[in-house]
């Protein structure tokens, strides 16, 4: 046997999280790739056996066997023709590198960068790019559940952003951190429209740019309003309003511009303006976030905090047919 020692004095004087790193790699290594393969096929059937099992390409459910591929049971449609596998649709589809694909999830889970995850993985910048957002777009509504009982609802804003566009037009192009050219809000905000129950499971929708409508909540909050939700929170624009009683919810009005916080002990909306508050201190690291990935970062922060680094959910929902 070979004498161990000098490696495992190397090792020592490593950072705690490149130790923490390289015995994740060593156990990938360890793991057979079909054994990989496997496992991510059997988290996907638990999920198909919840829900109807539908053509991820027309979501008819008129599917029959058609072989298998590589050890894969695939599938046809008999509405559309094509056929599909039990990945297809998932954020794992067409990625090759299984191993390094369930790493980078735990990258996802410890809140790394772009080129941070990248370097850990042993990926590109521009694949780690690809993987983050096959991620995170597949959180879409997942671990998500009707509200119930007391809602609070309102919307934060944040910059129009075109990051990363070459050629923007209309406008010249803002330094980082940058402020809108007009005062108040105005089409060149992004209204986010935050709401939770009193079981603090939040709904994070990107809703529109400017100041947000009732037909924009409705779209946002709508679906869900569960049976035995039976009060709405919110300030007092008329748009909660119109919403409330088009839902048949009443609605309580929190005016914080007259120092109006809590009304009968009960009714606030503290809850969602502490998202609010979290929110915008964890994009603020990312330097800027494109307006048309912002729902993607919405997502994100939501799994962050219903699943907090328990990387079986990770997995659970990036597994999710998108």
């Amino acid at each position: 046997m070979h004498n161990l020692t000098p490696i495992l004095e190397v090792i020592r004087q490593l950072p705690k999280y490149e130790q923490e790193n390289l015995v994740k790699r060593i156990n990938m290594g360890l793991e057979d790739s079909e054994d990989s393969v496997a496992q991510l096929i059997e988290v996907r059937q638990t999920h198909q056996e919840k829900e109807e099992f539908n053509c991820p390409h027309c979501q008819s459910e008129d599917i029959v066997g058609h072989g298998n591929y590589k050890g894969r049971k695939r599938y046809k449609c008999q509405g559309c023709t094509k056929t599909f596998n039990d990945l297809t649709g998932t954020s794992v589809s067409c990625i090759h590198k299984t191993d390094e694909w369930k790493l980078y999830l735990q990258c996802i889970a410890d809140n790394l960068t772009l080129r941070a995850a990248a370097k850990q993985v042993g990926v590109s910048y521009r694949t780690s790019f690809l993987w983050r957002h096959k991620i995170i777009g597949a959180f879409r509504d997942a671990g998500c559940s009707k509200l119930e009982g007391i809602i609070e609802g309102d919307e934060t804003f944040f910059l129009y952003s075109e990051k990363g566009n070459k050629t923007i037009e209309g406008r010249k192009p803002r330094k980082r951190g940058g402020k809108a050219s007009k005062a108040g809000i105005n089409d060149e905000h992004i209204a986010v429209m935050v709401s939770t129950d009193r079981n603090k499971r939040p709904i994070i929708e990107v809703a529109c740019r400017g100041r947000i409508t009732s037909d924009q909540i409705n779209a946002c909050l709508g679906r869900w309003i569960g049976d035995k939700a039976s009060v709405l929170c919110s300030d007092s624009h008329r748009s909660y309003e119109s919403f409330a009683k088009n839902k048949g919810l009443k609605h309580v009005k929190i005016n914080a511009s007259k120092g109006h916080y809590v009304k009968d002990k009960v009714y606030h909306v503290q809850n969602v303006n502490n998202i609010h508050h979290l929110l915008k201190d964890w994009i603020r690291q990312f330097n800027g976030v494109s307006s048309g990935y912002l729902q993607n970062y919405m997502n994100w922060f939501r799994i962050l905090r219903i699943a907090g680094n328990d990387i079986g959910k990770y997995m659970d929902y990036a597994l999710t047919s998108n």
